[in-house]
C-alpha cells in the first residue's frame, strides 16, 4: 500500500483532487474541509457551488472508492482548504 497526502487551497475553479501518478489499483481517497468556516463543493468536472454531488462542511470529510482512472473535482469558497488523504492499492 502507499499512502499520499496533500493540503489543497480551492476558488470557484474547479481542481481535479485525484494526482495522476502510476495507481494500478482501486484506491480509496478521503477529502476533508479542514477550515472553521466555509464550504467545498464535490462532483464532476463542471462543478460549482450550486451545482455539486455533495457539499463538505467545516470540518466534515468524504471518503470513496476510485479506480485508477476515476476523478474527482472540487471547488469551494474563496480560500478553504481541503485534506486529500489516498490510500492506493497494488
Amino acid at each position: 500500500m502507499r499512502l499520499r497526502h496533500k493540503i489543497l487551497t480551492l476558488d470557484s475553479t474547479p481542481q481535479n483532487l485525484v494526482t495522476r501518478e502510476t495507481v494500478h489499483s482501486v484506491n480509496t481517497l478521503t477529502v476533508q474541509n479542514i477550515m472553521e468556516t466555509g464550504y467545498a463543493y464535490l462532483g464532476a468536472e463542471t462543478v460549482s457551488s450550486t451545482d455539486f454531488g455533495h457539499k463538505l462542511y467545516p470540518g466534515q470529510s468524504f471518503t470513496v472508492e476510485m479506480a485508477s482512472s476515476d476523478d474527482l473535482w472540487a471547488v469551494g469558497d474563496s480560500g478553504v482548504q481541503v485534506a486529500i488523504f489516498v490510500m492506493d492499492r497494488a
